[in-house]
């Protein structure tokens, strides 16, 4: 029984503890003491008088509960340790910049530019145009020697799209009229969230698309209306 209440004991002491350098190697040592005890006492209990499966269980449970505590003030003191040397202020500046990813941009009844990925064997190229619910909207043909092709706005149907409006690309590499290739067509989009996710900076868009920031490319100011 007394090995009983001194688990007891630790279990709550550590329940107590808060984030921080000290606290987490307090919650350690604690841990550590749970689980000494806990062997010590399922080592030396009595054959003919074993411990309670409730009381076992509670145990069990108590011992869960301090080691899920240890990985919280783990990742507590990372995030602590990544704020104090100031990590989350370079996350800033990429907020409201224009980068280029495979996401959706709006038009603005000016042409979108769009960077292109061609197949070294294609003789052809077409840029496939996406609306907003994935439906293809216009095709046109594209120099499969050139990095960069420009949408001017017009739909397939001849009419001119609608300001605001968010449209994607896929690049198709053509040979003797067969796709060999498909491929996402490269747009700016600007940022409008961060995220510092294990240490990764993320970058999210307007449309929800993600991308980590050590693949961007290329980025730019974002135009002014």
């Amino acid at each position: 029984m007394e090995n009983i209440n001194t688990l007891n004991q630790a279990a709550s002491g550590f329940s107590r503890s808060t984030p921080g350098t000290d606290s987490a190697v307090d919650a350690a040592g604690d841990f550590q003491t749970f689980l000494s005890l806990l062997t010590a006492q399922l080592r030396n209990q009595d054959p003919l008088k074993p411990v309670e499966s409730t009381t076992f269980v509670a145990q069990l449970a108590s011992f869960s509960a301090v080691e899920q505590q240890v990985q919280s003030n783990a990742k507590l003191e990372s995030i602590l340790e990544a704020l104090a040397n100031g990590a989350t202020g370079g996350l800033a500046q990429w907020i409201g910049k224009e980068v280029r990813n495979s996401g959706s941009a709006p038009y603005e009844n000016v042409p979108l530019d769009v960077q292109t990925l061609v197949h070294r064997d294609a003789d052809a190229a077409r840029l496939v145009v996406y609306n907003e619910n994935g439906a293809i909207v216009a095709n046109q043909s594209i120099d499969p020697a050139s990095e960069y092709a420009s949408w001017s706005g017009i739909l397939d149907n001849g009419q001119r799209a609608e300001s605001g409006q968010r449209f994607s690309f896929k690049v198709e590499s053509l040979a003797s009229g067969e796709v060999i290739l498909e491929t996402n067509g490269l747009i700016f989009s600007k940022v409008d969230e961060v995220r510092l996710i294990e240490g990764q900076t993320v970058l999210q868009f307007a449309d929800g698309t993600k991308m980590f920031a050590d693949e961007v490319t290329s980025m730019r100011d974002a135009e002014q209306p």
